[in-house]
């Protein structure tokens, strides 16, 4: 929910009266429990972000007249069992969930600065975890490397937002919308350091389908420094399809994605990845049942670390609404990469959007 927290009157030239809202708004989300990622020690913690990462920010939009509307939104991560700024060390950039300017109308809407990236609403939208970052299993596989000497590294080349990026956004045709993404790398004398991609979302009624592609040759690099792909490839190619559909008190979701990933390291050959995963929600009174599970299978040549490993895990939850800005959760999680111990984690905790 928004609150507005401002209205500004401008008047111009021509003597017409222009209105801008600005709004402010976010949300908290906080949990307690025992975590243990594949490879990793179990952890008893306080953490910030379990169904959502923290945001916060203000965005506004001015009418122009004649159709055309100005907009910007800035917005930041943070982590509220510490108050520190960022979704973990490393990314304590102010506004690392948005920093846009765009201008929308009938053909559309484009915006500059730093946006979502083609991977993330393809995939939030179309799973019971939603936009988790903790326990979605295909966000896990997709979008979260683990630095536990297990070698596992996110699947997803780059991050679920770009900077420095040009994003144009088709109008609604009937619920389908399209996106297509650009980010510049400013790298001088290398304009190959740029990522490009594609995004599309159809809903009708409780049935959507959603997708993207993407070529990405660079991560995305915190101010002043110019970033590589992961993995040390020189460029990744990836596509995804999923699907939802709706039945009574049921949600049904799945996602196929597949990556390929070039090595620039004097390996000719390249790494793949397979993605896959399905997940329902289950209305139960005030809340919901939430069941994902993803299975994700790297292959490579012999120079690629990665070659073989291959990754499952399965979340169960239950997600309690108390009112339209909060909720309470509840989530066992179980993770498993191959020839490292498996994982087992417990955890309960409270959503507040603002």
């Amino acid at each position: 929910m928004k609150k507005k927290i401002a209205m500004v009157l401008a008047v111009a030239s021509s003597g017409g009266t222009w209105a801008q809202n600005v709004t402010l708004s976010g949300l908290v989300d906080a949990y307690v429990g025992s975590m243990q990622a594949s490879g990793s020690q179990r952890v008893a913690a306080v953490n910030s972000g379990g169904m959502s990462t923290s945001w916060w920010g203000v965005e506004g939009r001015e009418d122009l007249r004649g159709g055309l509307k100005a907009e910007f939104k800035l917005a930041g991560y943070f982590r509220g069992d510490t108050g520190t700024p960022g979704r973990f060390n490393g990314n304590e950039t102010f506004f690392s969930r948005n920093a846009f300017v765009g201008l929308s109308g009938d053909f559309g809407t484009i915006r500059l600065g730093r946006d979502g990236a083609p991977n993330f609403l393809p995939t939030a939208l179309f799973n019971a975890f939603g936009d988790s970052f903790t326990f979605s299993p295909i966000i896990l596989h997709g979008d979260v490397p683990l630095y536990n000497g297990t070698g596992w590294d996110s699947t997803n080349a780059a991050d679920t937002g770009w900077s420095n990026q040009i994003r144009y956004t088709t109008p609604n045709f009937g619920g389908l919308t399209a996106n297509l993404h650009y980010q510049f790398g400013e790298a001088a004398g290398d304009n190959s350091k740029r990522n490009i991609g594609a995004s599309f979302l159809y809903f009708n009624g409780r049935f959507g389908l959603g997708g993207f592609a993407h070529r990405v040759r660079m991560d995305n690099p915190l101010a002043g420094t110019i970033g590589q792909v992961k993995l040390g490839f020189s460029q990744q190619d990836a596509w995804m399809l999923s699907g939802k559909a709706g039945f009574g008190p049921v949600n049904l979701y799945a996602n196929y994605e597949q990556t390929k990933n070039d090595n620039y390291a004097g390996d000719p050959g390249n790494a793949k990845s397979k993605i896959w995963s399905l997940s329902a929600d289950y209305e139960v009174g005030q809340g919901k049942l939430l069941a994902a599970y993803a299975n994700t299978r790297w292959t490579g040549s012999a120079g690629v670390a990665i070659a073989g490993l291959k990754r499952d895990t399965l979340s169960l939850g239950y997600d309690h609404t108390l009112s339209k800005r909060t909720d309470l959760y509840a989530v066992l999680m179980r993770d498993k990469i191959t020839s490292y111990n498996r994982g087992n984690s417990f955890a309960v905790g409270v959503r507040h959007r603002f």
